[in-house]
């Protein structure tokens, strides 16, 4: 059955009872039913109902809720198997199993494995990509599927809220979906596959409550394909349907006026063509030049940022053609929108490796128009990467709000102290016997050690840049104590530990010294090689003053004093990377009390060759990982 919670809200239990009672409903249906029932007022139960959220909910094409459990009870749906099916004992859910994969999760069964994210598993099951593509499957193991050969058919009834295989005696019922699909999708649409299958159930109460031919072969003899998470009628361009959305989307996030979203679109369909045709820059220049006006609209940062938006959602190979596409935009588009053109060759630039020529484009970007916000916030990044604070800050004051930006706070602790009696051509103050032009002018005084904070905050910024920010939020998901709040999410995201093992663990500190090495001074550079060596550990704490500890690593057998904020208390464990900075040894990403009883978990963790991040986040919240 359906596991439910301990302890839950007795209003929630009698939402589910009348949804199950009386069938997909409304969301006022559905109130004024729970009113009925003697539950408040309907304008108390309507948000109610609308922001229920339960498992066991699906919600159908036409905006109905149902109960998946009863829903589902007592149909079974039958499938094809594959010779990877039977060996593993993993039946593959799209599109045949597919109605019950929701409810096998609602009931947390541990029988669903998704292609996304039970790798693990599926790698011991012995399946590979070509077996098991991008999706969710239901592991009955291969003891459950004895005795079957390659093609025969297999039933997943439900029965009492729970799901399981039977075997299918005699010939199979058909159905003709052809005018259900045709009601439900349409021939110029394109609708999720889960959601259409529970409406077909809906609408017709006796389908798949005998062996029915698999819903996979009659969704495709109505003469419709299920792509993706998709079902579309044949030779429905779904990729272009999803494109469109994609870009509608954006442009009612960023409010922009039809020709801003023209001129959107007119960029998007540039890079399409660009990549398909496997066209080069004069080519490019021509497309552009036939139509200059068509790219008008992007002149306002806010169409910009959706084009780049839009096409940051295509594959990485798409990247070339976004390059020449904003080139030729820049070089032969109208004279207003050449500085978005920059802008947006100057990103893809960025993204393909080449920092230098992403800076040139963005200088040129801000030479056409001095208050092109989205390029000076680039170029005061670089410049703070560079380690040149005054014209970081200088860049940020031309900004309306600049001095609002959390780079402006970091560049203020690090700005360098005034030397009026040295001209430029003197030699420098610091001893290096350069010309204070070329040395120190306008960079930071501090001392490696210092700036060793610096580098570490502008390889976070990179971090939490618009294209990567989704990795370090995917740990904070992880980390947070309730997923589904806000709140906790955004509690989680800024705990140092969630950034650190995005940054090192994850990957992105590497992909930073790749992307921004050459902006780096050099002193930063082969520091932030360094700590690219070192490994997060479990530490002992030796002994503990107001300003240093002395940690032993667990791992390695080695001491070291550590620079820290606060004191420790002397036998406790902490899990850090403790990196060198100059002079001095300092954890800069945090560190994570670890209770004695959890030493051995953690340290399992740490030990393994490629260190997973959602791992090291696992284990350091208490979770079980690994062999524990």
């Amino acid at each position: 059955m359906t596991s439910q919670p301990e302890s839950r809200n007795p209003l929630v239990d009698a939402a589910l009872d009348v949804l199950r009672a009386h069938g997909p409903l409304t969301s006022e249906d559905w109130a004024e039913l729970l009113v009925d029932a003697g539950n408040g007022s309907v304008d108390e139960m309507l948000p109610f109902v609308d922001l229920l959220d339960e498992p066991v909910l699906g919600r159908l094409v036409d905006g109905r809720t149902v109960a998946l459990d009863a829903l589902l009870e007592g149909r079974v749906f039958t499938h094809r198997l594959s010779e990877a099916e039977i060996r593993s004992g993993l039946l593959y859910a799209e599109p045949d199993l597919l109605p019950v994969v929701l409810l096998a999760m609602a009931a947390d069964d541990d029988r669903v494995l998704f292609e996304e994210y039970d790798g693990d598993a599926l790698e011991e099951l012995g399946l590979e990509y070509e077996d098991f593509p991008d999706g969710a499957g239901l592991l009955f193991g291969a003891a459950a599927l004895q005795g079957y050969s390659v093609g025969d058919v297999i039933g997943v009834r439900v029965r009492g809220g729970d799901v399981e295989v039977e075997r299918v005696v005699g010939d199979l019922v058909s159905a003709d979906l052809t005018e259900a699909l045709g009601r439900t999708v349409g021939e110029d649409n394109a609708d999720n596959s889960e959601t259409v299958s529970w409406q077909l159930l809906a609408d017709d109460p006796g389908l798949c409550t005998t062996p029915t031919v698999p819903l996979g072969e009659l969704i495709s003899s109505a003469g419709y394909v299920c792509e993706g998470d998709y079902i579309a009628a044949s030779g429905f361009d779904v990729a272009a349907h999803h494109l469109a959305r994609h870009i509608a989307l954006v442009a009612r996030q960023a409010e922009l006026h039809p020709d801003e979203v023209d001129a959107v679109i007119s960029f998007v369909d540039l890079v399409g063509a660009v990549r398909e045709g496997d066209m080069d820059l004069v080519a490019t220049r021509e497309r552009v030049m036939s139509d200059p006006e068509s790219f008008g609209g992007l002149e306002d940062p806010s169409a910009s940022a959706a084009a780049l938006d839009v096409v940051s959602g295509f594959d990485d190979d798409h990247l070339p053609a976004v390059y020449l596409s904003a080139l030729a935009v820049a070089e032969k588009g109208p004279r207003r929108s050449r500085a978005s053109g920059h802008w947006l060759a100057g990103m893809a630039a960025d993204l393909l490796g080449d920092v230098r020529e992403a800076e040139r484009h963005l200088e040129e970007a801000v030479a056409l128009d001095e208050e092109w916000t989205p390029a000076l916030l680039e170029l005061a990044g670089f410049a703070s990467d560079r380690g040149d604070a005054t014209r970081a800050l200088s860049l940020l004051g031309r900004i309306e709000g600049g001095e609002e930006e959390h780079l402006y706070a970091v560049l203020q602790r690090f700005a360098p102290h005034e030397h009026p009696g040295l001209g430029r051509n003197d030699k420098c103050w610091c001893g290096s016997g350069r010309k204070y032009k070329v040395c120190h002018l306008g960079k930071s005084d501090t001392t490696l050690d210092d700036r060793a904070h610096w580098l570490y905050e502008k390889a976070a910024m990179f971090a939490q840049s618009t294209t990567l920010f989704d990795l370090v939020l995917a740990l904070a998901d992880l980390r947070a104590e309730d997923v589904d709040d806000e709140e906790s999410v955004a509690r989680a995201f800024a705990e140092p530990l969630v950034l650190d093992v995005g940054l090192f663990e994850g990957g992105l500190f590497g992909l930073f010294v790749l992307r921004r090495g050459a902006l780096l001074p050099a002193d930063e550079l082969e520091l932030a090689g360094r700590w690219l060596e070192v490994r997060r550990s479990l530490h002992e704490v030796l002994a503990s003053a107001d300003s240093t500890v002395t940690l032993r690593d667990l791992v390695t057998n080695e001491t070291a004093d550590v620079a820290v904020d606060e004191a420790l208390e002397v036998g406790s464990l902490v899990c850090a990377r403790v990196v060198p900075a100059g002079e001095r040894t300092q954890i800069l990403g945090g560190y994570e009390p670890v209770a004695a009883d959890r030493r051995e978990a953690v340290l399992a963790v740490l030990a393994a060759d490629e260190v997973e991040p959602e791992d090291v986040i696992d284990v350091l919240s208490g979770r079980v990982v690994g062999g524990e």
